[in-house]
């Protein structure tokens, strides 16, 4: 009866551990992936909101573009209406954000934690170049849109000038509100007949150049900052 006691004993605690092993492999899991799960939410988010805007818009998502100092350069959303183009460049983050228009890294607070990340409004300001040789229009009209996550609080002290940073519920409204005339209606086609090539890849080519873009940021930003601020 000991021995039955004592093998019922045991097995219990081997399960307990394994019990144990499994939940630690899980919340690592959780851990590494919760950043793109928070990501593909946000994305679906905004391609959300952008469908409000009627049909004298239309909406772009993760496009891929040539950037002749960085080489491919990629995109979160671009909207192309009459009333010019509006680049927007989304951050999927929580937290309290603090930052100005010319410094060259922002900072992300949660509770005692500080991260430093690149600041989107020179992030975009390279994607609306890139954009302005891919259509050989140096003077495209395109404005500038930083869109955070609703969980975050911004914390800036001045007004942008070449920008506009929203939360995610106020990202239909900014653009909606920039309402003068800029381009033509040949001018938007030609713009629209452009950038449908490269939605229209096919699948396999889109994989290289996803491939491509990666390589090139992890090189890019090998030495970023991306770590704890003291």
């Amino acid at each position: 009866m000991e021995l039955f006691f004592a093998t019922l004993l045991y097995i219990l605690k081997l399960k307990a551990f394994w019990f144990l092993v499994a939940m630690v492999v899980l919340t690592t899991v959780v851990q590494l992936q919760l950043p793109k799960w928070r990501g593909a939410v946000g994305e679906r988010t905004i391609r959300k909101q952008l469908e409000k805007l009627g049909e004298e818009y239309r909406a772009y998502h993760d496009l891929y573009v040539e950037d002749a100092q960085y080489g491919l350069t990629q995109i979160d959303h671009v909207v192309v209406s009459k009333y010019g183009l509006h680049v927007i460049e989304t951050k999927h983050y929580k937290g309290w954000i603090f930052g100005s228009e010319n410094q060259k890294y922002w900072t992300q607070v949660i509770y005692k934690n500080k991260q430093k990340f690149y600041n989107p409004i020179r992030q975009n300001y390279g994607h609306i170049e890139a954009l302005k040789s891919r259509l050989n229009l140096p003077n495209l009209p395109a404005r500038s849109i930083i869109a955070f996550s609703n969980e975050v609080e911004l914390k800036f002290k001045e007004p942008f000038r070449s920008a506009e940073v929203v939360h995610y519920r106020g990202l239909v409204k900014a653009i909606q509100q920039d309402d003068r005339l800029r381009l033509t209606d040949n001018q938007v086609n030609g713009i629209i007949s452009n950038l449908d090539q490269l939605v229209d890849l096919p699948k396999e080519e889109k994989r290289k150049i996803k491939k491509t873009h990666l390589q090139q940021v992890r090189m890019k930003y090998s030495a970023t900052p991306g770590k704890k601020v003291k």
